[in-house]
C-alpha cells in the first residue's frame, strides 16, 4: 500500500515521532510511506517532500492542495494520512478531488472557534490518540462517535530492550553521579512551555531545598526568549546551576535512562515507563502525579496529561509528590508497569490497528453502500419438535431463500474474498451478500452445502473447536446434535467455503478473564487454520455478546473481521470487529427474507431494539 503522511510543523513534535515510528513499521510490512511536511527532523528511510503545509493563507492552501493532488497521482497513493488540523484541511480537499481514501490522526485538543465547529476537516476515518480526545471530538466538535477509533502512539519496543549501557550523569548533565536529576522532556513552545515555567518558578525552589536535586529540561528546536532568562534567574537565586537547559536531543533514551525521576506526558511518559523510571504525568492540560499500576489506565485516558480538560496544577501538591518520589527513586524498575506500557503501546500492535483503519477507508471508498450479512445456525430436514430457540431453517426454506438471492442478482461472498477486495486484489460482484453459519453443525455439510454448491454460492461457517465435546454442549435446552467432522470441513474448504473461529468452548465473553479469552481466540484460530490450510480471518462472538476488551483482543490475535448479532454500526465498513448481522428464523417467510436483505432494514431494526 502506498501511504502519504501529511504533517504541518516547524519543530519536533509527538505527531512527527508517531508518524515516523508508524512508517517504519509500515515499511517492515511491505508498505511504501512518503512524508510531506514543512520540516521533518526525526530520521526516516521513507522519502520526504517539503511543502509549507503549516502556512495557512488561502493562496498557500490552494498551492498545497494542487501539490498533494499531483503527488497522489504520481505515486499512485492508496491512502492519505494527515496528522494535524492544517494537514487535514488540505488533505481532505485533495482526497475529495481525487477520490482517495483519507485518514486523520488527532494528537491534541483542537481550538474551538466558528470554523472548527461549523464543519469537520478530519473526514470519516479519525484516529484519536486518547479516550479524552475522542470525547472532545464528539462532544465539542460534533464528530460522529462511530467514525473515531482510539489508537494510542506506537512505540518501537526494540529501542527499550537494548542492554547497551547509557552515558552517565557527568557526560549528559554535567553533574556527579550521586546528584538526583529530575528530567523534563517536551517542546518549550505552547502549553508545555508553561509547564516548564511552572516547574522552574513554583516547584523547583522547594524541591531543591529538600533533595538537592537538579532539573534538566530537554526541549524542542525553538526556545522562547523568556525561558533561558527565567532559568538563569532561578540559578542565581538558588546559588548554583540547578536548572540545566538542553535543546532537542536525538538520543532521548540515554537521558531517560540516566535520570532519577521523569516528568513527562504523551509518548515520552510511556518511554520513561519502558526505561523503568519513576514517572510523573504532567502535560499540556493536566497534572496527574505519579504513574502506578493502579493509575495507568486513568492517566492514559488523557495521554498522560496532554489531552484532558485543562486544570491548573497546585504547586504544593506537585512539590510534595516530587519529593516523595525522589526518596523512592533508587528502587528497581517496576516490571509490571513496563509490561503495561509494552502491551498498550507496542507499534507492532498499533501498526496493525492503523492498517485496519486504512483498509476500511479504502473499502468504504470503493465498496457498495450496503452489504447484507445474514446469520444462520442449522439447516434441517424437518422442524425439530423440542427446539426452544428456533436456531434453524428447513431444507425447503433454505432452498427458497437461495433462489430468491439468485433471482435478485445477489452473489454470496466470504470475508476472505472481501479482504482481497480491500487489498485491491479482486473486484466485488455487483450485489455482494455474506451468509454466515454459527457453531458448525454437521447438517451444514449434509443439507446446506449441496444447496450452496447448486447455486454456486459461498458461505462462512464459524466453528466451535473443542476437540472432545462434538455436539452443542453449551446449549442444554436444545437437542444435542453432532458438529462437523474434520473430513467434512476439509471438503467444504476445498470448495471455497470459509471457516472462522467461534472460540473453543462457546464461552460468554463479557466477564471472561483476559488471559482465558486470549487463549481461546488463539487456540481456536490455530485449530481452524490447521484443519483448512488457510488463514482464519473471521471470528463470531458467541451469543453475539462482546465488550471493548474482546474487540481489542480479537484485533490483537489477527482476526480481520468479527461478527456480532444485533449490535454494531449500521454500515458494514464502519467497524470490522463488530459487524452487525441479521438472523434468519424458522418463521422468516419470503417477504420477511426480502426485507432482511434491504439497505433500510438494519436501520429500522436498530430503532426497534
Amino acid at each position: 500500500m502506498n501511504i502519504l503522511h501529511v504533517l504541518s510543523q516547524f519543530e519536533v513534535t509527538g505527531a512527527e515521532v508517531y508518524a515516523v515510528t508508524l512508517a517504519k513499521e509500515q515499511r517492515r510490512h511491505g508498505n511504501h510511506p512518503i512524508f510531506v511536511s514543512d520540516t521533518l527532523h526525526t530520521p526516516t528511510d521513507a522519502p520526504v517532500i517539503q511543502l509549507s503545509i503549516g502556512e495557512r493563507s488561502y493562496l498557500q492552501r490552494a498551492k498545497n492542495i494542487a501539490s498533494l493532488i499531483r503527488l497522489i497521482r504520481e505515486h499512485d497513493i492508496h491512502v492519505v494520512h494527515a496528522h494535524s488540523r492544517a494537514a487535514s484541511w488540505v488533505s481532505m480537499m485533495a482526497t475529495r478531488l481525487t477520490g482517495t481514501p483519507f485518514v486523520s490522526s488527532v494528537h491534541g485538543r483542537q481550538h474551538l472557534h466558528f470554523s472548527s465547529t461549523l464543519f469537520s476537516v478530519y473526514g470519516r476515518h479519525v484516529i484519536a490518540v486518547s479516550e479524552s480526545l475522542k470525547d472532545h471530538l464528539v462532544k465539542e466538535l460534533g464528530l460522529r462517535v462511530e467514525e473515531i477509533e482510539v489508537i494510542p502512539n506506537g512505540i518501537d519496543l526494540e529501542t527499550w530492550r537494548s542492554k547497551k549501557k547509557s552515558a552517565g550523569k557527568i557526560d549528559l548533565f554535567g553533574v556527579l553521579e550521586k546528584t538526583k536529576v529530575v528530567l523534563f522532556v517536551g517542546r518549550l513552545t505552547g502549553p508545555k512551555g508553561d509547564v516548564v515555567r511552572f516547574l522552574v518558578s513554583q516547584v523547583l525552589p522547594e524541591v531543591e531545598k529538600i533533595t538537592g536535586c537538579v532539573l534538566c529540561v530537554v526541549g524542542g528546536l525553538k526556545v522562547p526568549n523568556d525561558i533561558p532568562a527565567l532559568i538563569e534567574s532561578a540559578n542565581q537565586q538558588l546559588g548554583r546551576k540547578t536548572v540545566i537547559l538542553k535543546e532537542f536531543q536525538p538520543n532521548i533514551a540515554s537521558y531517560l535512562r540516566a535520570a532519577d525521576v521523569i516528568i513527562a506526558s504523551g509518548r515520552v511518559a510511556v518511554e520513561s515507563l519502558l526505561a523503568g523510571k519513576p514517572t510523573i504525568a504532567f502535560g499540556e492540560t493536566n497534572y496527574h502525579g505519579r504513574i502506578t499500576e493502579e493509575t495507568f489506565d486513568l492517566f492514559a485516558r488523557t495521554n498522560f496529561g496532554d489531552t484532558g480538560m485543562f486544570r491548573q496544577a497546585d504547586s504544593g501538591l506537585v512539590s510534595k509528590e516530587l519529593v516523595e518520589l525522589m526518596k523512592d527513586a533508587k528502587r528497581k524498575p517496576n516490571v509490571a508497569l513496563q509490561r503495561l506500557a509494552s502491551s498498550h503501546y507496542d507499534v507492532k500492535i498499533i501498526g496493525t490497528r492503523v492498517q485496519e483503519v486504512y483498509e476500511r477507508a479504502v473499502v468504504k471508498e470503493a465498496s457498495p453502500g450496503f452489504v447484507p450479512v445474514l446469520m444462520y445456525h442449522r439447516v434441517v430436514e424437518n422442524p425439530p419438535a423440542d427446539s426452544r430457540h428456533g436456531l434453524w431453517v428447513t431444507r425447503e426454506q433454505f432452498r427458497r431463500q437461495m433462489t430468491s438471492l439468485a433471482i435478485r442478482g445477489y452473489t454470496p461472498i466470504t470475508f476472505t474474498q472481501y479482504l482481497r477486495f480491500a487489498h485491491r486484489e479482486a473486484p466485488l460482484p455487483n450485489q455482494p451478500i455474506i451468509l454466515t453459519f454459527d457453531d458448525g453443525y454437521e447438517d451444514n455439510y449434509r443439507i446446506a452445502f449441496p444447496i450452496l454448491q447448486e447455486f454456486g454460492f459461498h458461505a462462512v461457517i464459524f466453528l466451535v473447536t473443542d476437540k472432545k465435546r462434538r455436539t452443542n454442549f453449551w446449549d442444554p435446552d436444545e437437542p444435542q446434535v453432532p458438529l462437523l467432522k474434520p473430513t467434512q470441513v476439509r471438503e467444504m474448504a476445498r470448495h471455497q467455503m470459509e471457516f472462522g473461529s467461534h472460540t473453543v468452548s462457546h464461552l460468554r465473553i463479557p466477564g471472561t478473564p483476559e488471559q482465558q479469552l486470549r487463549r481461546e481466540l488463539r487456540e481456536s484460530k490455530a485449530f481452524v487454520e490447521d484443519l483448512t490450510g488457510y488463514e482464519a480471518v473471521s471470528f463470531a462472538y458467541p451469543y453475539g455478546l462482546l465488550d471493548g476488551t474482546a474487540k481489542r483482543l480479537v484485533a490483537e490475535e489477527s482476526y480481520t473481521f468479527a461478527v456480532a448479532g444485533d449490535s454494531g454500526p449500521l454500515r458494514f465498513t464502519d467497524d470490522f470487529h463488530e459487524i452487525r448481522r441479521t438472523q434468519v428464523f424458522p418463521g422468516t417467510g419470503s417477504f420477511g427474507f426480502w426485507k432482511k436483505t434491504q439497505p433500510w432494514y438494519t436501520r429500522y431494526k436498530s430503532k426497534r431494539i
